[in-house]
Parts: structure tokens; C-alpha cells; sequence
């Protein structure tokens, strides 16, 4: 996959994710992520691989495929991921990029470190795992 390391840097504050967090929470957020540039095309994530790492969409456009069928287009903010590291499976989804993308990336052990130092980015993934595990299992 195709990554080029960005030196561009994306406040994680103005990202809906980390709304609500406190200044000492964005500030060991920012230490668990690493901001990349991914050209369009790249297939961030396979359907029924290995989930090895969670990202945060901070500019440009992503497409999420299931059975081969766009189920959803995730843009500024918008985060892919979160299900398989939570429930230690396989991913439900495939996620490729439409557009350049510039995203925060965070393996297992970062994704694990950043739910336990900002509780409301925590919250936020969970709720939204659920949900989409929901959806998931009313679309089968």
C-alpha cells in the first residue's frame, strides 16, 4: 500500500472524534496517531482480513464496500476500523480511498492506549461500533 508520511498537521480538535476532549487528552491523542497521506485507489482495509490498525479520516474521501457493494463513503472526520480491534475479528468491511486521503492511523496497542486516555473519543467509538454492528446485522 502506497503511504506517504504527511508533515501536514490537522488540529484533532476540529475533528467531531475528538470534540469534547480536554487539551491534555489532545495532546496524548496526538502522540498515539500518525498522520499519512494515502493516494486514491489504495485499499485501506480487506473485507475478512486482520484488523491491524484503526484510522480517522482527516481530509478527503473513502468508499466502504461490503460483498462488493458501497454501503457508505466516510469523509472529514469519519473513522474505519474500530469494530475488529474492539471485537478481536476479522474486518466486516473493505475501505478504499476515492480520493487522496490524508488520515491518523493507530495500531492495536495505540487504538487500545487512546480509548483509556480520551474517555469521550471512547465513547464515541463504542457507540458507533455498536451501531454499525446493528446495521450490519440487519442488512444480512
Amino acid at each position: 500500500m502506497p503511504l506517504l508520511h504527511s508533515r501536514r498537521t490537522e488540529p484533532l480538535g476540529q475533528l467531531d472524534l475528538f470534540a469534547g476532549c480536554t487539551p491534555t487528552q489532545l495532546a496524548a491523542a496526538r502522540q498515539l496517531l500518525t498522520l499519512l497521506t494515502v493516494e486514491a485507489g489504495t485499499v485501506l482495509m480487506h473485507e475478512g482480513g486482520l484488523g491491524m490498525e484503526f484510522l480517522v479520516i482527516a481530509d478527503g474521501e473513502a468508499t466502504v464496500t461490503i460483498g462488493g457493494r458501497q454501503v457508505a463513503t466516510l469523509r472529514h472526520g469519519d473513522f474505519a476500523g474500530e469494530m475488529s480491534l474492539l471485537g478481536n475479528a476479522r474486518r466486516s468491511a473493505t475501505v478504499t480511498a476515492a480520493t487522496r486521503l490524508t488520515v491518523y492511523v493507530a495500531n492495536p496497542a495505540e487504538f487500545t492506549a487512546l480509548l483509556e486516555v480520551a474517555p469521550p473519543v471512547a465513547a464515541r467509538i463504542v457507540g458507533t461500533a455498536a451501531a454499525r454492528q446493528e446495521a450490519n446485522r440487519q442488512a444480512a
